[in-house]
């Protein structure tokens, strides 16, 4: 059952990895559509971005800092979805693909928290940190070895 921990951070980073990889390699084309959302700074939001959504997504994925990893790209969600998806007011064939994109941001956010919440899981370099860390302290002298946490 461990092994879904992994393969569920694996599909849930993908879309992030390849994301930030798309910010950051065409930022230039993407400027267009920043500037008719009325973002300042467009430049800095796509490649800021693209920043958070590959380093976030490789974090996510090898469970390394991703509970931190896991905010910044739900508020990134958040954020882009309030910004750049606003469905209401649109006419409605444009509305419906709009209100599409906004709640796929909002229900990845929602999946974003529950790694916060539950954190990554078996398989991931946090879990094999803590049981390295663990082996260790039993081959402490008893005087050194770290007390349990209550």
């Amino acid at each position: 059952m461990g092994a879904l921990a992994l393969l569920g951070r694996l599909l849930f980073s993908t879309i992030f990895i390849f994301s930030g990889i798309n910010h950051l390699a065409n930022g230039e084309a993407m400027m267009g559509y920043v500037r008719s959302a009325g973002l300042p700074f467009p430049a800095l939001a796509i490649y800021g971005s693209g920043v958070v959504l590959l380093v976030g997504g490789v974090c996510i994925l090898f469970g390394v800092f991703a509970r931190i990893a896991a905010v910044a790209i739900a508020v990134f969600l958040v954020a882009a979805a309030l910004t750049m998806h606003r469905f209401w007011g649109l006419p409605p064939q444009e509305a419906a693909m709009q209100m599409t994109h906004f709640w796929k941001n909002i229900s990845m956010a929602g999946g974003a928290l529950l790694l916060v919440y539950f954190g990554p899981g078996p398989f991931s370099v946090r879990e094999r940190s803590r049981v390295l860390q663990e082996r260790r302290a039993r081959h402490l002298p008893p005087i050194l070895r770290p007390r349990p946490q209550p």
